[in-house]
């Protein structure tokens, strides 16, 4: 039947416009060609943002055939417009139009890092995502979304390790794991496809058999005219085109670019990383880019099929998700107290905790720093009578500072995060402090504080002087 809606089409291309289209017109040409037409109605059609048609029941079989050009019509550019400026605030943010991400939060993301620099949209982006993309969020990717294409569930394991590896504090070793599991589900996926040896032909050929899929859900199966199937006409009318989309331009674009072609900030690209070429692929934020990037996949692979006839929603979590949580928490948890007795060993022997990639130990160096200057320093000071003001710690949390004043006295002091620490910091100390003290018990005081002529000590059952009205009274 597909020759007769296509002989049909051709006749109306030749009308002077196709809004002069009607039932009418279309009934008359079927039955010049013996056609018999059960059906004809004028409606509009397609998922999202439809498509004026009028539509033909022949034979038991259906055909829209359009009333507005595939790339005249006033309302189509403008729909069309408005997605190449949304995709291009996903190309600056090194990312792609997410799935299950509420229409609102995606709004707020894009209108932050709209009038941003590359830089700052990403470190907005991973603000924005950190709050999105959860622990139960990516336990459910891995349990519930990646199992259900064959493809990327053979990476199933490899995910979940990854997973609870990153919440153990690996995540330069998880971020790597699963570097190479795009690569090789996109493989999987192409493998029964005819396309040429690159990757950018497989990435292709796996896109255009999904937008086929898509093209024909957008219109409800129904024989369309092949120039309303296209990307170009449908990135603005169905969303799961732009998705589909605006993920593949990542892949050429970003994941898999050459390397000097690179340009962007998260240096999440498959050749930088393999090559060692920096660094800087072993950011968090892009851990959750990656399981997001596999069970996006996972739902890609879902639509060349039969599978998945909607826009899909995010499910609800499940007991196993639930469980391999519950499990990425208990590993947070004992990751807390590891790190809390290596610094406990190290620091009784007059080291810091030596940084991996992803984490270079600052961040616990802070808080137990701040904690003890509280508890030891600043709580013993008010006690003596005095107003406190206190600095924060410095760039590697290696020392804090802290000021008390009462009734025009002035009284500097500072603590440590060990008796450990260069000559000259102290000797910088001592130029405006009566008081340098450290956390912990001494180890070798006096080579450290070699020179000093204010008070060393540890901060441990320190008495400060009391305050003048104190000491009067």
């Amino acid at each position: 039947m597909s020759e007769h809606f296509l002989a049909i089409w051709r006749r109306a291309l030749n009308q002077p416009h196709l809004d002069t289209l009607t039932p009418e017109l279309i009934t008359s040409w079927a039955s010049s060609k013996g056609l018999v037409a059960e059906h004809v109605e004028a409606r509009d059609v397609g998922a999202f943002r439809p498509t004026p048609c009028i539509v033909v029941t022949i034979g038991g079989e259906r055909a829209c055939f359009p009333t507005i050009s595939p790339n005249g019509d006033s309302k189509w550019e403008y729909r069309r417009a408005k997605a190449d400026t949304r995709a291009a605030l996903w190309e600056k943010v090194e990312w792609f139009s997410p799935l299950w991400i509420p229409r609102n939060n995606i709004d707020a993301l894009l209108s932050d890092v709209t009038y941003r620099t590359r830089e700052e949209a990403i470190s907005l982006f991973d603000y924005h995502t950190s709050t999105l993309y959860t622990l139960t969020f990516q336990a459910t990717c891995i349990v519930q979304i990646m199992p259900l294409a064959p493809s990327v569930s053979e990476f199933c394991a490899i995910a979940r390790e990854a997973y609870l590896a990153f919440y153990s504090g690996y995540r330069a070793a998880s971020i790597a794991a699963l570097i190479p599991a795009i690569e090789g589900s996109l493989t999987r996926m192409a493998s029964n496809l005819p396309c040429g040896p690159s990757l950018a032909d497989k990435i292709d050929a796996v896109f255009t058999r999904a937008l086929s899929a898509l093209a024909q859900l957008h219109f409800r199966g129904m024989w369309v005219p092949r120039e309303y199937l296209t990307c170009d006409y449908l990135l603005g009318q169905d969303d799961r085109v732009f998705v589909l989309e605006t993920f593949r331009r990542w892949l050429h674009t970003s994941f898999f670019c050459h390397t000097g072609d690179y340009q962007g900030q998260t240096w999440l690209n498959r050749h930088l990383f393999a090559h060692g070429t920096s660094p800087s692929w072993q950011e968090a934020g892009n851990f959750r880019r990656l399981l997001v990037a596999l069970a996006t996949l996972a739902k890609i692979e879902t639509w060349q099929g039969t599978l998945d006839q909607e826009m899909p929603f995010f499910p609800e979590m499940n007991e196993d998700s639930q469980l391999l949580w519950r499990q990425s928490v208990f590993h947070t948890q004992g990751q807390m107290l590891t790190k809390l007795i290596e610094e406990k060993h190290f620091h009784e022997h007059g080291r810091l905790v030596p940084g991996v990639p992803s984490d270079d130990g600052v961040l616990l160096r802070k808080n137990m720093l701040s904690e003890d200057c509280i508890k030891d320093l600043v709580r013993p000071l008010r006690d003596a009578g005095w107003d406190v003001t206190v600095e924060e710690p410095d760039e590697q949390a290696l020392l804090m500072r802290v000021v008390a004043r009462a009734d025009g006295e002035e009284f500097g002091a500072a603590l440590l995060y060990t008796c450990a620490t260069d000559n000259a910091i102290y000797k910088k100390l001592a130029e405006d402090c009566k008081a340098i003290l450290y956390r912990g018990a001494p180890f070798l005081q006096n080579q450290y504080a070699h020179g000093i002529n204010v008070h060393v000590g540890p901060v441990a059952g320190w008495q400060p002087p009391l305050a003048p009205r104190l000491r009067t009274g």
